[in-house]
């Protein structure tokens, strides 16, 4: 196998599907290859949170994201370049295995402790109630209709709010 030298930092080899290889690419991240003429990855920004991330959601330039856990939520809301304008944690005491919003209604799925739903105006969270479910794994809003993957199958709920 060929390796690249230590010292020529522009040597960057690939097996294309071929066998063949390829030394005219250009670096990833983090160990992913990307070749001539396509995308080129790079970090805008990043930072730390208090537990592992299980869900993230976008939205414009909010990003939503679950955590485990028991930490709960973090909203994000990111300036144009990529930068942190703000942060908010909420949710404490729950692990949010997904995220999903329509309008101004936020759906977290929560494990054992099934739905949390809040209300999003311009950047407060309020939370709005609880629905008990089978283990959700995931959650999907469309108007005020949530559906829900659980360890059971699908729970499709009704809401008025």
């Amino acid at each position: 196998a060929m390796t690249c030298p230590e010292f020529d930092a522009t040597c960057y080899i690939d097996r294309t599907e071929d066998g063949f290889i390829e030394t005219n690419g250009y670096p990833g991240l983090g160990g992913v290859y990307s070749s001539k003429g396509g995308i080129i990855p790079k970090i805008n920004s990043k930072y730390d949170t208090p537990g592992k991330v299980e869900a993230l959601y976008s939205s414009g330039s909010t990003m939503l994201i679950g955590l485990s856990n028991s930490n709960g939520s973090m909203m994000s809301i990111l300036n144009d370049d990529g930068s942190v304008a703000d942060l908010q944690q909420f949710a404490i005491g729950y692990t949010i295995k997904g995220i999903h919003q329509d309008g101004d209604l936020l759906a977290l799925a929560a494990g054992h402790d099934g739905i949390l739903l809040y209300k999003l105006n311009e950047g407060n969270i309020s939370f709005i109630g609880k629905i008990e479910t089978s283990f959700a794994n995931s959650v999907k809003v469309a108007g005020n209709i949530i559906f829900v993957a659980t360890e059971d199958g699908i729970e499709i709920i009704q809401i008025e709010y």
